[in-house]
């Protein structure tokens, strides 16, 4: 951003040290006809001198200031868009961070929901692999031939697993045993779809949890980036606003001596003598000789400083008459 302020600088230097440095050669002049002249009453040639000196002086101070003031309201637009760009750099920052903890917690009840789901899953396997056994060994003893009691007394073992209330009668016939033994595949089955379902809820919930991670990523390192943009953009602001306030005090000051000049000029309108002006004249003087930070970006010039040097000289002479 040191790059743009001087840019800033040398641009406002561009549009209004040309015209600043044309006044003072003219408040120089000026200042020569004070020292020739004096404070005695004036000839007729004398006062269109005056004139005609004070009205370049005016017309050259004017221009500046109209510059200087242009571009001080072209760099308030810029460093308001710039606080507007800011506020939206940190509201996007906010946003990320908001959204970030949004997914941890996603991302929390998501592994809460997995965890679950496996224990569901392990249970259901489990139920699943003693039903089939159990199921197996009753069909080698159907195969035997065992007994319908022999047979009853396998499907019992099934009872707890496979949750079917059943009282089986020793001396109920095969058929009887058969029936049940159909009921039993049917929970077999059962159990095989919750098998199935609680898979694709495994499967789903990696996708998702593998899904929320990468946006999680993304969020990580979009803050980040954000982090740096909003560090960034703090220094430009602050370095904008210096180099703004820096230039409205070198307004200020054309303001303040344009002001000056303006009283010179209205005050030559009807002059006959300089003794009516002479406090202006010399507050006008003092202006230009007396450069400080504020207008440093002015009066650093090595023109102007000659045209102040030659100035004091002169201010010299006058106070000594």
């Amino acid at each position: 951003m040191s790059n743009e302020c001087e840019q800033y600088e040398k641009k406002f230097k561009d549009v209004t040290l040309h015209h600043f440095r044309g006044g003072l050669s003219a408040l120089l002049n000026f200042a020569n006809y004070v020292n020739a002249y004096g404070y005695r009453d004036l000839e007729e040639s004398e006062c269109t001198e005056i004139k005609t000196v004070l009205e370049t002086a005016h017309k050259a101070m004017s221009k500046a200031e109209d510059a200087a003031g242009s571009f001080i309201e072209s760099l308030m637009k810029d460093t308001l868009q710039l606080a507007l760009n800011f506020d939206e750099v940190k509201l996007k920052r906010k946003d990320l961070k908001e959204s970030l903890q949004a997914k941890k917690y996603e991302m929390m009840l998501l592994e809460n929901q997995r965890f679950q789901v496996n224990d569901q899953l392990q249970a259901a396997r489990m139920s699943l692999q003693h039903t089939e056994n159990a199921l197996n060994a009753a069909e080698v003893r159907k195969g035997e031939k065992t007994t319908g009691r022999d047979m009853g007394i396998g499907l019992i073992l099934l009872a707890p697993c496979v949750g079917i209330p059943m009282t089986v009668d020793y001396n109920k016939e095969l058929k009887s045993t058969r029936k049940l033994l159909k009921e039993v595949e049917k929970q077999l089955y059962k159990l095989k779809d919750t098998v199935k379902e609680k898979e694709e809820e495994m499967k789903k919930g990696n996708s998702q949890i593998l899904e929320n991670s990468k946006e999680t990523k993304m969020l990580k390192d979009n803050l980040a980036q954000t982090e740096i943009e909003v560090e960034r953009m703090q220094m430009v602001v602050g370095a904008l606003n210096d180099t703004k306030t820096k230039l409205k005090f070198c307004y200020n000051y054309l303001y303040s001596l344009q002001g000056l000049v303006e009283v010179l000029y209205q005050s030559s309108e009807d002059i006959y003598s300089l003794e009516p002006i002479k406090e202006a004249i010399e507050d006008t003087l003092k202006a230009i000789q007396q450069p400080n930070s504020h207008n440093e970006l002015l009066t650093c010039n090595v023109d102007v400083q000659k045209v102040a040097t030659d100035l004091r000289a002169i201010q010299y002479q006058i106070d000594r008459k």
